[in-house]
């Protein structure tokens, strides 16, 4: 039987950064007593001793971020004891918490083959083949090591897949020719897509950086604004940030470039080598005032959280180093450092056309040769994929030997999502911000079970974008209609379904739970069904539950009575 792996790891990352392999911070382990308890079951010297300090730790502590690699040992104790049944019901919890376990879930696949449940083998199974094709090697161990593990982990499942009768999936994993790659920038595209490229203008994508004098501001700079005796505003038509110096005086910086457009905007400086810097505070248009936008999502001690930091201009503050990736077109990034970005450029501010459709000068100079990523020739995790290079916080970018990179429409595989702080979820393993939106849809049925892509309810460059369509969705009118399509049986029964007159699809399985720009965003795990267990053990703070949105009054146990009713 395959080696189960554990995959639950002490060190994490920081959210709403671009991320590079091999990078890591943070722990996720609340106290000394935590950590040993959870050690010991790792140094245990036999399968029974390993299962009992398992239990013992599941019991002195039912709310650690450490549970889903305590249920994955006391899985792996309970299989060498062989109490199938058992590891079964203790790897399923530890799957709810971290569903992306690839070791696990073909272990998982292995045990109930020899229990009988052929179908949920096979899931098991194609859900271990998506992980491992979608995400990297684990900080913990060498890339070679990996390999090896990777190769004995597909040869598994592939084997439980044909021997339960199903077929395993076929990844497409388009190579993507970058010798001879040359782009064209958006305005080439104009003559040929003239109403498409004018609904893409008008997007936030477009706008995720724009020149100080093509921005709109959303701030108004003609009224000063004071932060923490540290940072101040004015300028009006010539905006600029002043900043506190160590020796007590005050440093002007003008406004070169805005970033977003739509819910909150941040502002940037330009030095005299080309590097940006983000100001500390922003400006929040849904609550028409200035914040620390960082000092709300950073853990405590972040340097880019704190105003008087500013004045290093440090990798903290960097815009090439911590939002380009996701903000500009087309970057190239030169001898990135712990302490430095030298020089980095980019062919476009905002996200063009190519940043989706890949490099495409050979296509504006002849219209016969197609674009390099046609979404209607890309199946739904290659296209998903398209969008997770900024839509999914765990998408790793690699540098050279040099710390070079060239941003050019890569395929871009996952940190291993054990290696990311608490901070990113909430206690019952679900995602707790919208920097993490991608990874949640990828955990939909509708995605590992289906074809969904982010293209079925999204437009990018919708004909409305500029017109209360902040979203870009292609059912804005009629927001069942997203899940309906795929969902014809459910959509017939209508409110004989829902139970509730007024209920749409998306408050029951896509709850308003992951944290955005000063509001709740819905989550994308969407197959997300509201339940109980999890919402008594955690609590509304660590697994809000979509009932108990509504019903606000209602306690954890009305709502098990509830669901129990409701069955």
């Amino acid at each position: 039987m395959t080696t189960c792996y554990l995959l639950v790891a002490m060190l994490a990352q920081e959210i709403d950064t671009v991320h590079y392999k091999g990078r890591s911070a943070f722990s996720r382990v609340e106290s000394e007593a935590e950590q040993r308890a959870f050690e010991a079951i790792q140094k245990a010297s036999s399968a029974a001793q390993r299962r009992a300090l398992a239990d013992d730790f599941l019991t002195k502590y039912p709310q650690s971020w450490l549970l889903a690699g305590a249920y994955q040992a006391a899985a792996s104790a309970s299989l060498e004891l062989n109490d199938h049944l058992r590891a079964v019901d203790e790897g399923r919890l530890s799957l709810r918490l971290l569903p992306e376990n690839a070791p696990l879930l073909v272990v998982m696949a292995q045990v109930e083959m020899s229990l009988g449940p052929r179908a949920a083998a096979a899931r098991d199974a194609r859900d271990a083949l998506l992980w491992l094709n979608l995400f990297a090697a684990p900080n913990s161990m060498k890339e070679s090591e990996w390999k090896k593990v990777a190769q004995t982990l597909e040869e598994d499942a592939h084997a439980i897949i044909a021997k339960a009768g199903g077929k395993p999936p076929v990844f497409a994993n388009p190579e993507r020719d970058k010798s001879a790659a040359r782009f064209a920038g958006s305005d080439a595209c104009k003559s040929c897509h003239a109403a498409v490229h004018e609904a893409w203008r008008k997007t936030g994508m477009a706008s995720m950086l724009s020149p100080i004098a093509q921005a709109t501001l959303l701030a108004d700079f003609s009224q000063p604004f004071e932060y923490s005796n540290t940072v101040r505003t004015g300028g009006g038509s010539h905006p600029y940030f002043e900043i506190s110096q160590p020796n007590g005086t005050w440093k002007r910086y003008r406004v070169d470039y805005v970033i977003g457009s739509k819910w909150q905007q941040a502002y940037a400086t330009k030095l005299g080598d080309e590097r940006l810097f983000v100001f500390p505070i922003q400006y929040n248009a849904l609550e028409k005032k200035w914040l620390n936008y960082w000092a709300t999502i950073d853990p405590p001690g972040s340097e880019r959280a704190d105003p008087a930091t500013f004045a290093r201009l440090s990798n903290a503050t960097s815009y090439q180093r911590n939002c380009a990736a996701c903000h500009t077109s087309q970057l190239r990034l030169l001898r990135l450092d712990d302490t430095t970005m030298q020089h980095a450029t980019f062919q476009e501010p905002g996200i063009n056309c190519e940043m989706c459709h890949g490099p495409s000068a050979k296509h504006a100079a002849s219209p016969d040769t197609p674009v390099p990523l046609r979404f209607s020739k890309l199946d739904h995790i290659e296209a998903t994929l398209v969008c997770g290079q900024c839509h999914r916080q765990s998408a790793l970018r690699n540098l050279g030997a040099k710390g070079e990179m060239n941003y050019s429409n890569e395929r871009l595989l996952s940190q291993p999502l054990a290696e990311f702080g608490a901070r990113a979820f909430y206690r019952d393993g679900r995602f707790r911000e919208t920097t993490f939106i991608g990874e949640a849809f990828m955990r939909s049925a509708c995605f590992r079970g289906g074809t969904a892509q982010c293209a079925s309810c999204h437009d990018p460059h919708p004909r409305d974008a500029g017109h209360g369509n902040p979203t870009s969705l292609k059912f804005r009118d009629n927001p069942d209609q997203m899940c309906v399509q795929c969902h014809l049986a459910i959509g017939a029964q209508g409110k004989a379904h829902t139970r509730h007159s007024q209920a749409r699809c998306r408050d029951c399985h896509m709850p308003p739970i992951m944290n955005s720009l000063g509001f709740m965003a819905a989550s994308h795990q969407i197959d997300d069904i509201p339940r109980s267990d999890f919402a008594q053990r955690f609590g509304a703070e660590g697994s809000p539950n979509a009932c108990l949105l509504c019903h606000k009054n209602e306690s954890t146990d009305w709502l098990a009575k509830q669901l129990r009713d409701w069955r």
